[in-house]
């Protein structure tokens, strides 16, 4: 679960840096971002099976959601981009595209950590003691 998480922080830095001049980092960006909507998906897909809280099954579900949310923003930022449709178009479609991308680590942090803390049992539910 933690490998989205770094992918995410590894999308944000490639964008805020731009280490290799624009069209490679595009080229990089959208193969991260399609194993990052795959790896949402597997996710989801496992953590709904298992008997975990519904709180995380919903969180991980949000990210997958999140992250098809964040595709149809990337993908309007690219047409965007090819068809030249203004900078106040590029600006709000980044804007929601960053918040998103943003969105989803905070998303995917919480829902790996109460993962981890309920398959390992550090959190349970017991009746205070008096």
């Amino acid at each position: 679960m933690y490998g989205i998480i770094w992918l995410a922080f590894l999308e944000i830095m490639l964008v805020l840096f731009l280490p290799f001049g624009y069209t490679i980092d595009v080229a990089i960006h959208i193969i991260i971002a399609v194993a990052m909507l795959g790896l949402a998906f597997f996710i989801y897909r496992n953590v709904r099976v298992t008997s975990c809280p519904d709180r995380i099954k919903r969180i991980t579900k949000t990210t997958f959601n999140l992250s098809m949310l964040q595709a149809v923003l990337g993908l309007a930022l690219l047409l965007g981009a090819a068809f030249q449709w203004g900078s106040l178009y590029a600006t709000v479609v980044s804007f929601l595209h960053v918040g998103n991308a943003l969105a989803i680590i905070t998303q995917a942090s919480s829902s790996a950590t109460a993962f981890d803390m309920w398959e390992e049992k550090e959190f349970v539910t017991e009746a205070p003691t008096t």
